[in-house]
């Protein structure tokens, strides 16, 4: 029999860092993943952000974020021979003079300096803003299908993947650890995100709060370069004359797919904040546990 220290089930975000970590610090490791169910890795925009733009707060613990994400995804990637990670300014277009006086009071903070541009930069050509813009800094975006596929394909190298959903009425104990079929390991540890979220694990969970979000990619008139606008909406160019826009929330209809409500939504803020045409190329939708 087979044996490894943690068996691992699921390979989205959470368990693919997971992986990754405990083969770092010596740990043998083994997953289990169907791809196609990685409700809410495979639709994420992989962005990450220091502050909540709406309310101008710093979201939970984000000094340790940022330290954390700098240091591990780089190493990550040395790792797989990949590359997914990429720092990008996020641009927060103004709506208001008021929301200008805010950021630059806020970026002259000891909390905000290291975050915030202190300069309102002009926006774009073809963006539609009166009020101009500050940028973002250690900002940025992981892409997140290609981390996970490096990941997969790692573990897949050494014979430690299995492309198949993991049934947990069929682990059982054995001496001090688990067993599942020919496999056996010290422990198992769930990544399961959504399907935990949503009540499809077998593991009984607590804690969870789904939020389903949907994104569109569109392709526009004119090229919006290496951007990330942010305008209550975000629009993450992604060459080629084509964007992401997202994301939604809705906190029902977790099984229900894409809607045309929310693409609607998605389109309308286009049409609001761009001055172009456009056409939308795929509609997606996925739930954040």
């Amino acid at each position: 029999m087979k044996y490894v220290d943690y068996i691992v089930v699921g390979g989205g975000i959470s368990g693919s860092v997971l992986s990754y970590t405990l083969m770092k610090y010596g740990a043998s490791v083994h997953m289990f993943d169907l791809p196609l169910e990685n409700h809410s890795s495979v639709v994420a925009s992989g962005l990450w952000n220091p502050v909540v733009l709406k309310r101008m707060k710093k979201v939970w613990k984000a000094d340790e974020m940022i330290e954390t994400l700098q240091r591990v995804y780089p190493a990550m990637e040395k790792w797989t021979g990949n590359k997914f990670y990429q720092p990008l300014p996020i641009r927060r277009v103004f709506h208001s003079a008021g929301e200008q006086n805010q950021w630059v009071a806020q970026s002259d903070h000891p909390s905000f300096s290291r975050y915030l541009e202190e300069d309102i930069s002009s926006v774009p050509e073809h963006i539609i803003a009166q009020h101009g813009s500050g940028l973002m800094k250690q900002t940025g975006r992981v892409k997140v299908n290609t981390m996970l596929a490096a990941v997969r394909g790692n573990l897949e190298a050494s014979g430690n993947f299995t492309e198949a959903k993991f049934n947990w009425n069929q682990l059982e104990s054995h001496g001090d650890g688990v067993k599942y079929g020919s496999l056996g390991a010290h422990a198992v540890i769930s990544c399961e995100g959504a399907q935990s979220a949503l009540g499809e694990s077998k593991l009984e969970v607590t804690g969870f709060a789904p939020v389903k979000g949907e994104v569109i990619t569109v392709k526009l008139e004119h090229d919006l370069g290496k951007e990330c606008i942010h305008q209550g909406h975000f629009m993450i160019g992604e060459g080629n004359h084509k964007a992401l826009v997202g994301a939604t929330y809705e906190w029902e209809g977790f099984r229900d797919g894409p809607s045309l409500i929310k693409r609607s939504e998605l389109e309308e803020h286009v049409q609001k904040v761009w001055d172009g045409s456009f056409e939308t190329h795929t509609h997606k939708a996925g739930v954040r546990p």
